[in-house]
């Protein structure tokens, strides 16, 4: 509860919203709500809180050699989609924080929950994110871009990757893409959203 909370050295209490959106559209809806923390920004500046995003000319880049190359050492090339479920639940935070529970579960309004997953809208999550999400990739062979640390290569696989908060758009051969689409799944829960390139059904939008 929050007198025990107190005696956490160090301790961040937050409160907690739900969040609503519509992921389709007006004819064909697809709500999702989702349990959020509210810390607020008091406007100290912490390293640990920074969370990279790419440059747009990242993926410019990705399209523009899909279109230029086509094919590679006899393969067709592709962009595969790939976006990480629920990716922020994958950190583990790394501060005491303690969020209010929603009261819809009719908890008693002196208890709080201490976080062991991060949970969006806590300052540190996308930071954390980051370091999840690179950590896997260079387990299984990419190399972290200099300029950008959200882009990644894998030199043996002739993959490149940009990464873009859950988003992960590769660039590679089919067989290549399969292969990382099977490790990616071991450490997250994944959604694919398809692949673009010649030969492929459909009219690649």
């Amino acid at each position: 509860d929050k007198a025990k909370m107190a005696q956490v050295p160090g301790h961040i209490f937050v409160r907690s919203r739900w969040v609503t959106c519509n992921k389709g559209d007006y004819s064909s809806p697809d709500v999702r709500a989702r349990l959020v923390a509210c810390e607020v920004n008091k406007g100290d500046r912490h390293d640990s809180f920074f969370a990279s995003t790419p440059p747009l000319e990242a993926k410019r880049l990705l399209f523009h050699r899909l279109a230029k190359e086509r094919t590679r050492n006899g393969k067709k090339l592709r962009l595969s989609f790939i976006d990480v479920r629920k990716a922020y639940f994958n950190g583990v935070p790394k501060r005491p924080i303690c969020m209010s529970f929603p009261k819809e579960l009719g908890m008693p309004s002196h208890y709080v929950a201490k976080l062991v997953r991060c949970v969006y809208g806590t300052r540190d999550a996308g930071a954390i994110w980051e370091d999840c999400y690179r950590d896997a990739l260079e387990l299984i062979g990419f190399k972290s871009g200099t300029a950008s640390p959200c882009c990644f290569y894998h030199p043996e696989r002739q993959l490149s990757c940009v990464v873009q908060g859950d988003d992960f758009t590769t660039l590679g051969a089919d067989g290549d893409l399969d292969w990382l689409q099977t490790e990616l799944a071991k450490h997250f829960e994944l959604k694919i959203r398809g692949r673009i390139g010649q030969g492929i059904e459909g009219d690649n939008e």
